[in-house]
C-alpha cells in the first residue's frame, strides 16, 4: 500500500511530458494528476496515445503533437512550463529518424536547450541505469550521451536511471511469459546468468511524483531499482511457477544469441537486436547507494507478488 504525503503548501505546476505514448507515461501522468498538476503530454503520434485522453479533465490534461529531434515543434510547449519531463525512449532502432541519436541523444540535447532558454524550474529526465558514453552498446552510450547533454546544459536537472520496468503492457516480463507459454524449449544465453533488478512501473511513478516535491532533488541523479535482484534463469523460473507450466531451460552460448539478433534486428518488432545481445554481458543493478526508491521513502513490490496480476 501507498502512504502519500502531500505538501499542502506545494503549487500547482504546469507539466509538459515528452514522450507520452510509451508504456511508462501513463502511469506518471496518472500520479501527476493526482498531485493537481496540468500535464501537457507531447508525443509523435497523439492519436496513439487516445487512451490517455480519458485520464483526466480537459482543463488539465493536454496531448499534443511533437518531435524532440525537431526543436521547434516541442518549443511552444517548453515555453510554457514550469516543469519538463523526458520520457523518450526506443528499444531499437527503425526506419531512418528513429535511432538512438536521435531519440537519446540529439533530443535530450534540444529539450535541454530549451528548457535553459526558457528558464524552466526543474527538467527530469529518463534514462536509464548502465548509460555510459564508453559503453560498446548503442543503446547504453547513446543514453549516457543524453545524460552528458543533460548534465552540461542545465546543470540542475534530476537524471532518473531505472532498471528494466515491469507492468501491465511492459516489454520484458510480458513478452518472456508470451515466449514460455509458446515454446517447449526456452534458450539461457550465456548461461542466464546475468542478473536484473526489474522496478515495479507504479513504484517508479511514485517515485517521480515525490522527487518533484522535493527541492533537494534537483542536481541529483537516481537510480530506481526492485527489491529482489534476479538472474534470467530465476526470472524464467519465476514466470514457469507463476504460470504452473514446466519447460527445459537450454543453457546456450552467447555468441548464438548475436546470431539471432544480427536477424532478428531487421524485423519490425524484433524480440532480440544484435545491440541487445551486448546488454546480456553486464548486470542491470542499482549501483547508487545514496538516491533510491528506499531513499524517497517509497515501498518497493516485488515481481514475485506482482506478475501474477498481468500474465
Amino acid at each position: 500500500m501507498y502512504i502519500k504525503v502531500y505538501l499542502t503548501n506545494m503549487k500547482k505546476k504546469t507539466i509538459t511530458l515528452l514522450g507520452g505514448s510509451g508504456f511508462l507515461a501513463k502511469y506518471c501522468i496518472s500520479e501527476l494528476l493526482k498531485d493537481g498538476h496540468k500535464v501537457v503530454v507531447v508525443c509523435r503520434n497523439p492519436y496513439l496515445a487516445g487512451d490517455l485522453r480519458m485520464m483526466g479533465p480537459l482543463d488539465q490534461l493536454d496531448i499534443c503533437s511533437g518531435n524532440i529531434v525537431n526543436k521547434d515543434s516541442i518549443e511552444p510547449f517548453i515555453r510554457g512550463s514550469d516543469i519538463v519531463i523526458n520520457l523518450v525512449g526506443i528499444l531499437y532502432e527503425s526506419g531512418r529518424n528513429q535511432t538512438f541519436q536521435n531519440c537519446h541523444t540529439l533530443g535530450a540535447k534540444n529539450i535541454a536547450e530549451l528548457s535553459k532558454k526558457y528558464n524552466v524550474e526543474r527538467l527530469i529526465h529518463f534514462s536509464s541505469i548502465g548509460a555510459n558514453v564508453d559503453s560498446e552498446s548503442k543503446y547504453q552510450k547513446s543514453k549516457g550521451l543524453g545524460e552528458k547533454h543533460i548534465a552540461e546544459i542545465f546543470p540542475n536537472s534530476t537524471i532518473i536511471r531505472p532498471s528494466i520496468v515491469f507492468g501491465p503492457g511492459d516489454g520484458f516480463l510480458s513478452v518472456q511469459s508470451k515466449l514460455v507459454k509458446m515454446l517447449p524449449v526456452i534458450p539461457l544465453f550465456g548461461g542466464g546468468k546475468n542478473c536484473f533488478q526489474c522496478v515495479y512501473v507504479k513504484d517508479l511513478a511514485y517515485g517521480l511524483s515525490k522527487i518533484i516535491k522535493l527541492e533537494k532533488t534537483k542536481g541529483q541523479i537516481f537510480e530506481f531499482g526492485g527489491p529482489d535482484i534476479l538472474s534470467m534463469k530465476e526470472i524464467y523460473k519465476l514466470i514457469m511457477d507463476t504460470l504452473h507450466v514446466k519447460r527445459i531451460l537450454l543453457p546456450l552460448p552467447l555468441f548464438i544469441a548475436f546470431e539471432m539478433g544480427f536477424v532478428m534486428q531487421f524485423l519490425p518488432n524484433p524480440i532480440i537486436t544484435y545491440d541487445q545481445v551486448k546488454l546480456l554481458r553486464q548486470d542491470n543493478v542499482v549501483s547508487e547507494k545514496k538516491n533510491t526508491l528506499d531513499s524517497l521513502g517509497i515501498t518497493k513490490h516485488s515481481a514475485k507478488d506482482i506478475l501474477q496480476t498481468f500474465i
